[in-house]
């Protein structure tokens, strides 16, 4: 599809970044190039460890020409991560720019083949030579591989297909995209959404144009709403976490943000559920704007989706939101797990089940796990459903309203996180010093984590299990709190009782605290009260960029 609308708009700006531009017919080129260069086998994966960049996008469509399977590595995310990733999956080529070669080179020992996009572009290549390349996209191969993680703490390898892909941004088309809309790239290539972002404009809408944030921008509001001003922007991804950090910034710019988001037409948000408040507010903004509410961008691509037409007022009213219904080529079974697996029916707005999905936007496999793939997968009605761990029921108009998870999984900024992970990253920091360990949410803020400790406060030091964590695991993962109790509340069928688990006191800014275990839950409630400042300042960036 992108060859199609760059033979038909070859002169017609494609991708933008500050004051660098590429034409379709520039970008064209460019592409044939690095899949000329890299003559893959079909379903080859090749890394790609690069910074926001105009090559990063040539580099994500050359793979993809080429025949192989797209697999980004984000430069934000901890050596170590990287380098464990690496180890499962095991590919043999990277792609990289000038300024991610050496931080590449310096942390990964394995025989890797580097090669530089900037090198690959500064050859030509003749007229001939690019008609003769041959393109590979096959409805049934690899097109890219997104990372998440399984209950026991493994990396979830996730393989998608060409048709699950393009199924993705088809959902993502229904909604009122138009010539000329210009997409902002904001997102981190560690999130799957960054893909949509990149693709929407530049292979469904007719004639679109991707605008890239510069790097780092995303920690910038003001450069941020700049470049959203300067660009005329007409489309923006967010999840619920830079939604409110936006809303920050509006609030306390009024004057100088009336015109920034007049050509917003479409604000897409995804991940877990926005809080009513905060769309009221966007709405009060920017009336203009269509929000639409995306579920699930892991395994199924754009599978479920809600548009908020409720007005300012019945936005403030409501405590909850549906996240919707199923999209076009999907099909959604509510399935009551705890009586034979029976089939709920969209009537019945009393039982919660959990949501099995069918359709062609689900994934192909989980890379080199085909028990985990197969446990996820069930014939229903001669049809094959995923199912996708999350619980939900009905409401009076038949819209999925999400009711949390069959596991202990969370889910923060539109990344699933396992508790299990980050509990052995902890106890694998001081295993003499901590037997055991727990992580949550705070119930609070559920863009918080909690890890609930068993063992010697005069023996933990914090910082050293705090870097240890940064050094290991991604920064979405890292804890907000330490709290060290002697012992786990106990219920009475000898479990851990989560409702008794003391809430942290923010006194302590996101430093250690001992509880013990038979402390009166009321005696820190008082004490809990959470600030934007104290929020940003030891959580790190808020965004998912």
């Amino acid at each position: 599809m992108f060859f199609e609308i760059a033979h038909t708009s070859p002169n017609q700006v494609a991708i933008e970044l500050n004051e660098q531009t590429w034409t379709y017919g520039e970008l064209l080129m460019n592409v044939i190039c690095i899949a000329h260069h890299l003559q893959l086998k079909i379903g080859d994966i090749v890394y790609q460890y690069v910074d926001r960049s105009l090559e990063m996008v040539c580099g994500l469509l050359g793979i993809m020409c080429a025949g192989g399977a797209y697999c980004p590595l984000s430069s934000t995310d901890p050596p170590m991560y990287v380098r464990a990733l690496i180890g499962e999956i095991q590919g043999r080529c990277v792609l990289v720019h000038e300024n991610t070669r050496e931080r590449f080179s310096s942390m990964i020992s394995e025989q890797i083949k580097m090669i530089n996009l900037e090198h690959i572009l500064l050859t030509d290549i003749s007229e001939e030579v690019a008609e003769k390349t041959e393109i590979y996209v096959e409805r049934d191969s690899p097109s890219f591989i997104i990372c998440t993680s399984d209950t026991t703490g493994r990396n979830k390898i996730i393989v998608h297909t060409h048709a699950s892909l393009i199924a993705g941004l088809h959902n993502l088309m229904i909604w009122d995209t138009k010539h000329g809309d210009k997409v902002l790239q904001v997102v981190a290539s560690s999130w799957a959404i960054h893909l949509f972002e990149i693709l929407m404009p530049l292979v469904i809408v007719p004639s679109g144009s991707l605008v890239l944030l510069p790097p780092k921008d995303n920690l910038n509001m003001t450069h941020f709403f700049k470049t959203i001003k300067d660009k005329q922007i007409t489309i923006l991804f967010i999840n619920p976490s830079l939604l409110k950090v936006l809303l920050d910034y509006l609030e306390l710019n009024n004057r100088e943000c009336n015109e920034t988001l007049e050509r917003v037409r479409i604000l897409w948000i995804s991940g877990e559920s926005p809080k009513t408040q905060h769309l009221a507010k966007i709405k009060s903004f920017s009336s203009q704007i269509r929000i639409f509410l995306m579920f699930g961008m892991s395994e199924t691509s754009a599978a479920i989706g809600y548009e908020i037409e409720e007005s300012i007022d019945q936005l403030t009213d409501l405590s909850i939101l549906p996240i919707g219904c199923p999209l076009s080529e999907y099909r959604c079974l509510l399935m009551d797990e705890s009586n034979d697996e029976r089939i709920i029916s969209p009537l019945d707005t009393n039982r919660i089940g959990q949501i099995y999905l069918a359709g062609a936007g689900l994934f192909q496999c989980y890379y080199n796990n085909p028990e985990l793939t197969s446990r996820t997968r069930v014939i229903i009605n001669n049809e094959e459903f995923f199912k996708t761990g999350d619980l939900a029921r009905y409401n009076t108009k038949s819209e999925l309203v999400h009711a949390g998870r069959i596991d202990f999984q969370i889910k923060i900024e539109n990344q699933r996180i396992e508790p299990a992970e980050v509990e052995k990253t902890i106890i694998a920091c001081c295993p003499h010093e901590i037997s055991n360990c727990l992580v949550t949410t705070l119930s609070q803020d559920k863009g918080l984590l909690v890890a609930y400790v068993i063992g010697d406060k005069t023996q933990l030091d914090i910082e050293s299990i705090r870097n240890y964590c940064k050094d290991h695991l991604r920064k979405h993962m890292v804890p907000f709190y330490f709290v060290v109790l002697d012992k786990f509340p106990l219920n009475a069928n000898g479990k851990v009782d989560r409702k008794q688990l003391p809430l942290p006191s923010l006194s302590n800014n996101g430093s250690i605290q001992f509880v013990k275990a038979d402390e009166l839950l009321s005696s820190v409630v008082s004490k809990f009260d959470v600030r934007l400042s104290d929020r940003t300042v030891s959580k790190g960036n808020p965004s998912n960029a």
